[in-house]
């Protein structure tokens, strides 16, 4: 067998009839073979099936490969309309079997002020990503797990996603912000993220986003940052964030136009997503690390300022802002209201928390919706703050 996938199949080198007959057999329009191409029978993984489609782009039948006829649905889109839900539903069953669904970790043997937030989240607008698969029938294929080729969220595409939102919120209100709260709200975002790029601490140039924002600010936040946290400027974030998979997957058809003629400008563009009403979760673990020299009662203030910031931030990137590709047209948002019961859980000394009889207490709160969640968050804080030495 040739080392190459797409030497071994050479869908575009056939006759023009059998490539008709194998676009319908690989997408599971028909059962009946291509005649004079029997070898495709090797290829018995769906996803892989698809994957060959990519050659149809340049033979006559590429409009065939996508999406068939008007009145004839064929390609990718019969195969997301007739067959992807089972096999979706099939891989998410593997996954679950072998313990690789995301859920909150078992907070016992972490250290005090650690906390976990689970958000099972039902999209109101498609969910759209680029995948790192570049060779495909469809201008912009799903991003999907490397084994089990289902629609997911990759931990630092959550990460990055919920950095721009609070980033976003920041800039928002620096016209109400001196200039060493400006600085305090920004060592609390490279608490959280980790250090930002473009950001030397000898520089003498100040060019990052966030020192354009508040100049006069940028000297005084790498002095802090130097002086409290890292003598490099190289910090790593407190947050860790958990992939996120979808059992769902559609097709989104957009037709950019142009500003001055409002003609489409090279006509519809196809784009896999997730559709609108499907649900998964958000999970994320916050490790208090930090500065061996502070004292309790100052860890306990930024671990409570922190869990209420995070709050807002994730209700932000999840209900205004987005994630995933173009969200700026609005895609990757969500609902209010949960698809379940959201769960914080947190290792903590609170006032009047209820607790397991770990050394130091884990509790367990619930919330609904993602305003809730901002509620509960203000809670657990103030509580944090009152309840006793860690």
């Amino acid at each position: 067998m040739k080392y190459e996938f797409h030497a071994q199949f050479p869908l575009a080198l056939q006759d023009s009839a059998t490539q008709a007959f194998a676009i319908e057999w690989l997408v599971g329009k028909s059962g009946r073979l291509p005649p004079r191409w029997k070898e495709l029978s090797a290829i018995q993984d769906p996803l892989q099936r698809i994957a060959l489609l990519a050659q149809a782009i340049v033979t006559p039948y590429k409009e065939q490969a996508r999406t068939g006829t008007r009145g004839d649905s064929s390609g990718v889109k019969f195969w997301l309309e007739k067959s992807a839900q089972n096999f979706l539903s099939e891989q998410s069953k593997w996954l679950k079997a072998m313990g690789l669904r995301t859920s909150l970790p078992d907070l016992s043997a972490f250290p005090h002020g650690s906390w976990a937030v689970q958000i099972p989240f039902i999209l109101r607008k498609p969910y759209l990503s680029k995948d790192d698969q570049v060779f495909h029938i469809l201008d912009n294929p799903l991003k999907k797990g490397w084994v089990f080729k289902v629609p997911y969220v990759a931990p630092s595409q959550w990460k990055g996603a919920l950095r721009s939102a609070m980033t976003r919120i920041l800039v928002e209100e620096k016209e109400t912000l001196d200039v060493e709260a400006w600085v305090e709200r920004r060592l609390q975002l490279a608490r959280l993220f980790g250090n930002e790029k473009s950001v030397g601490l000898e520089n003498e140039r100040f060019e990052a986003y966030l020192d354009r924002q508040k100049p006069e600010a940028a000297q005084r936040y790498r002095q802090r940052l130097k002086e409290e946290y890292t003598p490099t400027g190289f910090l790593s974030g407190r947050l860790y964030f958990y992939p996120t998979y979808f059992d769902q997957i559609g097709l989104e058809v957009i037709n950019p136009h142009d500003r001055q003629t409002g003609v489409g400008a090279r006509g519809p563009v196809l784009m896999e997503c997730v559709p609108r009403r499907a649900t998964s979760e958000l999970v994320l673990l916050y490790f208090p690390f930090g500065p061996f020299e502070q004292s309790n009662e100052e860890r306990r203030g930024q671990i409570a300022e922190d869990l209420k910031v995070l709050a807002k931030g994730l209700q932000a990137m999840l209900t205004v802002y987005g994630f995933g590709a173009k969200t700026s047209s609005g895609f990757g948002v969500a609902e209010d209201r949960l698809a379940g019961e959201g769960r914080l859980v947190i290792r903590a000394e609170l006032a009047g928390g209820t607790t397991t009889s770990h050394a130091i207490p884990v509790s367990e709160y619930t919330f609904r919706t993602l305003s809730e969640l901002d509620e509960v968050a203000q809670n657990v804080a103030a509580q944090l703050r009152r309840g006793g030495e860690g």
